[in-house]
């Protein structure tokens, strides 16, 4: 396999020296133009663990490459922190002379089974050649609510955090104070998976929250600020207000769930508002219109069944 110059290691996000931070961009897939997505190594005495796989194996290649001096005597382990393609389609490179267990959500592993994954490699690998060596490997740990791996200087438990995706888990590293959220928090806004996931985000966030973490991780932000747990939750909150004022008066056509933002009234813009980071407006405006839509979706389903 060639390292791939779309990898990069980010020392600014690295401040905890046990913890390592990659960023990988992807261009030329028109909705995901521009794409960015960090994956972590965290070192400690005796394992080297690699948090998320990112899209293909060439990009666990580069990581590896640049932490080739640690791996020494450690054992390698891997952790995907839920089954999307832009988390653990690199898993492939952890077969055969570099073979290592992989740990996930049990239901990971019946996404990465799924013939919906692979159609949506097949559709991926006719687009964009970054893809052309991906193979769909499995993890092969799999736990429900919680996974603790022990160490003599540090602790990473692994724990179930849905919303995003009913797979998703986060990682905290309690000695370090430190949180690897992925994608259980967003900056600009979180992805809520659907309807029916709504109350697991909520539950997710709050859990977070609670454990008041001196650094948060994430995915797809850049941020390595706490308060991006707080902002998310406070949207949440405020898309949830504005749902069940909106619903006071009629209920949304399909037409207006199209545009449901409109809907609500509460305008992309108005989310990002005072914000100078550099916004993926496409792909977030999309989202933040869908988690309006699911969170109207949930809102109708519980006042029906109370009745109102």
């Amino acid at each position: 396999m060639t390292v791939n110059e779309g990898v990069f290691f980010v020392p600014a996000m690295s401040a905890d020296n046990q913890i390592r931070v990659f960023r990988r961009t992807l261009n030329a897939t028109k909705k995901f133009e521009g794409l960015d997505v960090d994956a972590y190594i965290v070192i400690t005495d005796s394992y080297l663990v690699v948090c998320d796989t990112m899209l293909c194996p060439e990009d666990v290649a580069a990581m590896m490459q640049l932490v080739q001096h640690e791996i020494a005597e450690r054992i390698v382990l891997v952790v995907n922190s839920h089954a999307d393609w832009d988390h653990a389609w690199g898993n492939a490179y952890f077969r055969g002379k570099h073979i290592a267990p992989i740990i996930a959500h049990e239901h990971g592993l019946v996404r990465m089974q799924s013939q919906d994954a692979r159609q949506e490699l097949s559709d991926f690998q006719q687009r964009h050649p970054a893809f052309r060596n991906v193979e769909l490997v499995p993890p092969t740990i799999t736990f429900k609510h919680g996974l603790t791996i022990h160490d003599s200087d540090l602790t990473i438990e692994l724990f179930s955090t849905p919303g995003h995706h009913r797979d998703h888990i986060a990682a905290w590293l309690p000695e370090l104070s430190v949180l690897l959220a992925f994608d259980a928090v967003e900056k600009p806004l979180p992805c809520i998976e659907n309807a029916a996931a709504v109350p697991s985000m909520f539950a997710t966030l709050e859990r977070l929250l609670a454990l008041q973490p001196r650094r948060v991780l994430c995915s797809h932000g850049k941020t390595t600020s706490s308060e991006i747990i707080k902002e998310n939750l406070a949207y949440m909150r405020e898309i949830e207000r504005r749902s069940r004022t909106a619903l006071l008066t009629h209920k949304p056509t399909e037409q207006e769930l199209e545009h449901a933002d409109e809907f609500i009234q509460y305008p992309f813009d108005e989310v990002i508002a005072g914000s100078s980071d550099e916004i993926d407006r496409t792909f977030y405006s999309g989202a933040h219109n869908t988690n309006i839509r699911y969170m109207l979706e949930w809102v109708m389903i519980r006042n029906m069944h109370h009745g109102r």
